[in-house]
């Protein structure tokens, strides 16, 4: 075998690589019903409550806490037998 029928040789098989390779390339995927995604996300994460319980409104209850104690100072101070102190 001679370096021209071996250079010969390679030239076609790599023009007959090159164009499956194009084939391949231009040929429409194949649509498959499984896959999975991935999703990346930055920053905090959203709210997600899965417990039986509700969150707790500490604002709510801190305003409660204060009323309840406003209440009883007045109470303290105004409901007396003769008025005030």
């Amino acid at each position: 075998m001679t370096i021209a029928n071996v250079k010969g040789m390679v030239a076609k098989v790599m023009l007959a690589g090159l164009a499956a390779g194009a084939l391949l390339a231009i040929a429409p995927a194949k649509a498959e019903a499984q896959g999975f995604g991935v999703g990346v996300r930055f920053g905090y994460p959203a709210p997600v409550f899965v417990s039986a319980y509700p969150r707790r409104d500490f604002a709510f209850e801190r305003r409660e806490a204060f009323l309840r104690h406003e209440e009883w100072e007045r109470a303290r101070r105004f409901d007396r037998r003769f008025g005030y102190r």
